[in-house]
């Protein structure tokens, strides 16, 4: 029953609109919670959001569990403004001391940080985190049809085969010569679990955020492009 009221909650964003966009922003950010407190009791815990926009996730961890959370992006909003405590700094560079957080988000950025930087950026959070903290990382797999972002679902033919595609089929606008001037960087599932082991994390749990088959992502056939966001929860 409640897989089904998941999906019917999934079905019901997806035809609202704006207003379902963020109403879903919301409640996966509990359902977040609910998978991290499997590994850590988040009350009053030390909480960093790397790349957290406007700190919307932040926010809801402060008010809900009395976290000490702190938001982190390298530059402010371009509309509106910070909704709840931000520091702006580099995620390659964290302007933290060491073994500051109990627990470190990494939500859907990696595929946004250049690929030389991407392993500097989980040993950061790997510093920045106390012994035996968590870590979450966040990512969609380049090879799933909705996880081309600003390209999909033609992500898989050569850059400006899938522009082309992208600017006709969806009447869009991109004039971008490449990925890179889009501020992308692809993931795959398999260069992800490398980094990790890279970064000297232990894995706990791969998480289907969306879908909750989460059997898939033990399958290397099938979840690099059946999935559109997979969660790692990580241990130092």
């Amino acid at each position: 029953m409640n897989i089904l009221r998941h999906y019917f909650n999934l079905a019901k964003f997806a035809i609202s609109g704006d207003k379902g966009f963020y109403a879903a922003r919301e409640y996966l950010a509990q359902d977040l919670i609910g998978e991290l407190e499997e590994f850590i009791d988040l009350q009053g815990k030390k909480v960093l959001d790397v790349g957290g926009e406007r700190g919307e996730f932040a926010k809801i961890l402060a008010e809900r569990r009395n976290c000490q959370a702190v938001n982190l992006e390298p530059k402010r909003p371009v509309l509106g403004d910070f909704v709840w405590k931000t520091i702006i700094g580099s995620a390659d560079k964290l302007p933290f001391k060491d073994k500051s957080f109990d627990l470190v988000l990494l939500r859907g950025v990696i595929q946004h940080i250049p690929t030389e930087k991407k392993l500097k950026v989980l040993k950061e959070i790997h510093r920045v985190l106390k012994n035996s903290g968590t870590a979450y990382v966040m990512i969609p797999p380049w090879y799933n049809p909705l996880s081309g972002q600003t390209i999909k679902p033609f992500q898989y033919f050569p850059y400006k085969v899938a522009r082309h595609l992208r600017n006709s089929v969806f009447n869009s606008s991109i004039t971008a010569d490449s990925l890179v001037e889009l501020g992308l960087w692809p993931m795959t599932f398999r260069r992800t679990l490398k980094l990790i082991d890279q970064a000297n994390f232990k894995i706990l749990k791969t998480t289907d955020i969306l879908f909750k088959i989460h059997f898939i992502t033990k399958i290397p056939a099938l979840r690099e492009f059946l999935l559109p966001s997979v969660g790692f929860i990580l241990k130092k």
